[in-house]
């Protein structure tokens, strides 16, 4: 009896084992799309944000579709709302497919990327081609050297889970949230209160939709944009009550009559609207070249200051 019973455990375990590969393989399928439709990952116009979208691929072996969404996420399409995420001066010298792991090499001018594109870049192509049941994880390499991190260190194979979603684009799963933002005025006079609906993917933490916001047009006429299209967000993490922010580069010469400290305080006291967050820590650049910004007390985080915010 004792046997049986052993023997039978062992059977179900394996019949477990065996309904979670063909989940996971399920999962594939699905991504791809009964009708072998796969979301390719393009960027806005300006670059500055992934934009999928739902295209069909007809082609049979695994190496043609590779071939085939790699050439559509070269080509140029100016007639589009969106555009391709590889620039025509990066050119893909060959890839190979083993045991689901695709390796990419590109040509030495993908060095010349800035780190937003770069970073846009890897998050497309990635998350475009792991949808595909052929294949599991990608790497990037520079010729036939590995492609290196801002610290040196190799980066190997990514999957969709290796990057922090930009849904500014996203059209599926979205929900509606209100945000109370505060846009410094354009006279440079002090921070203007504005309410504002936003339709976001609904993974999105509301931090990162506070900071998605404070980079477009404000509603207010009198008031300028916090983020000009000059400074990008390169993440948005919040911990223990203080949110950090890391820019690409200083706000000090993001122009017109507002002051860096301003557009500082726009962030803070916005991200301060949302119950999770009562300090800021502002970061500008990454790795070894990154560096806080203190407040005018030397404190490395700042507290809200309502006091700029104008009257009426």
């Amino acid at each position: 009896m004792r046997y049986f019973l052993k023997k039978t455990g062992c059977i179900c375990l394996c019949m477990v084992l065996l309904f979670a590969l063909v989940s996971c393989g399920d999962k594939k399928s699905a991504d791809q799309g009964n009708d072998g439709r796969v979301k390719v990952y393009y960027l806005n116009q300006l670059r500055t944000s992934l934009y999928p979208v739902s295209e069909g691929v007809r082609e049979q072996s695994a190496r043609k579709k590779v071939s085939f969404l790699l050439r559509q996420l070269s080509t140029v399409k100016s007639d589009k709302d969106y555009t391709n995420p590889i620039p025509e001066a990066v050119i893909i010298r060959n890839f190979t497919l083993k045991q689901k792991q695709l390796i990419i090499s590109f040509s030495r001018d993908y060095e010349t990327l800035s780190k937003v594109q770069e970073a846009l870049l890897r998050a497309a192509v990635v998350k475009t081609l792991v949808q595909l049941p052929e294949v599991d994880s990608v790497t990037f390499r520079i010729v036939n050297e590995s492609l290196l991190d801002s610290a040196g260190n190799a980066i190997g194979a990514m999957t969709a889970d290796s990057f922090v979603d930009d849904f500014d684009f996203e059209q599926d799963s979205t929900k509606a949230v209100y945000l109370t933002l505060y846009c410094p005025a354009a006279d440079g006079s002090g921070l203007i209160k504005e309410s504002r609906e936003a339709h976001i993917n609904e993974n999105v933490p509301l931090a990162q939709a506070v900071m998605s916001q404070l980079s477009k047009s404000p509603d207010s006429k009198n008031a300028d944009v916090t983020l000009p299209a000059s400074v990008k967000v390169l993440s948005v993490n919040v911990n223990d009550g203080i949110c950090y922010v890391d820019l690409d580069s200083s706000l000090d010469n993001a122009g017109g009559n507002v002051s860096e400290n301003l557009r500082i305080y726009s962030i803070v006291d916005s991200l301060c609207e949302l119950d999770q967050i009562n300090r800021v820590q502002i970061i500008i650049g990454s790795g070894d070249d990154a560096k806080v910004v203190n407040d005018d007390n030397n404190n490395s985080t700042y507290s809200p200051n309502l006091n700029l915010v104008n009257a009426g």
